[in-house]
């Protein structure tokens, strides 16, 4: 049997194993808790309102939720000028490290939003800040995060990332294009992210978690397993900071 048919045969017996427990897959409901409340929060805004996309980058998840389009004004935010001169979704985009300034004015925005931006981010407290000022009075920020106490996340803070990488694109060829970019994980699990947006003067924040985070292992059977009964064990516990991902709501 090829390496490939090894890993597609580990996967498949982790699969299946899953599937008996009647477990979801990667981030569900999380993911679509974050979806249906982004997709939410947009359709109840006036016309005119505007939503910024942090790490707006190539696409965005969001404009299927402005009907017609046009109604609402997307701004894609990103770091990049080359993946932001991809993106066809938005008609406005806009340059910038989120951690030195988000140049709009103060109070234009009426959303903020982000989904697997701030692990990437060194210096979450300061983007929650530049996040506040331009965020009108009563605007949501919501943002879904990695978190760094995660096997995975412990795994890519301490191993050589290139080629943490490049075993993660052969093992599963689907996170190409999506899992690229180096990480940070400041601030990343969900007593941090509370503090940081309530020190920004958030008036209410939230956050909702999932403990799930044996997809990155199931190319390796055995090691599925044992990230099995960890997940079990610190959900059991009710260990927070040892959550898999976070949703951050914060109310400006």
């Amino acid at each position: 049997m090829s390496i490939r048919g090894v890993i597609d045969a580990n996967i498949r017996l982790s699969r299946a194993t899953n599937e008996r427990f009647k477990r979801p897959v990667l981030g569900d409901p999380l993911w679509d808790h974050f979806n249906l409340e982004a997709d939410r929060l947009i359709r109840d805004l006036p016309d005119g309102a505007t939503v910024l996309d942090l790490g707006g980058g190539r696409r965005c998840a969001y404009a299927k939720a402005v009907e017609p389009p046009g109604r609402v004004r997307l701004i894609a935010v990103d770091i990049s000028p080359e993946e932001l001169a991809a993106n066809t979704d938005v008609a406005d985009t806009c340059v910038a490290d989120v951690t030195a300034d988000i140049p709009l004015p103060d109070a234009s925005a009426d959303i903020i939003l982000s989904c697997t931006l701030l692990e990437h981010v060194n210096g979450v407290a300061a983007a929650a800040r530049h996040m506040a000022r331009v965020l009108r009075a009563g605007g949501v920020s919501m943002h879904l995060v990695p978190c760094r106490y995660s096997l995975f996340g412990i795994a890519a803070r301490i191993l050589p990332f290139g080629p943490l990488l490049r075993l993660q694109h052969a093992l599963r060829p689907e996170s190409k294009g999506v899992i690229e970019f180096p990480v940070v994980y400041d601030d990343c699990w969900p007593q941090a992210l509370e503090r940081d947006f309530r020190e920004a003067g958030f008036s209410h924040v939230e956050t909702w978690i999932i403990w799930r985070q044996t997809d990155y292992f199931e190319s390796v059977y055995p090691l599925y397993l044992v990230t099995l009964v960890y997940e079990w064990i610190i959900r059991s516990l009710r260990l927070r900071k040892f959550a898999a991902y976070t949703v951050v709501r914060a109310v400006r």
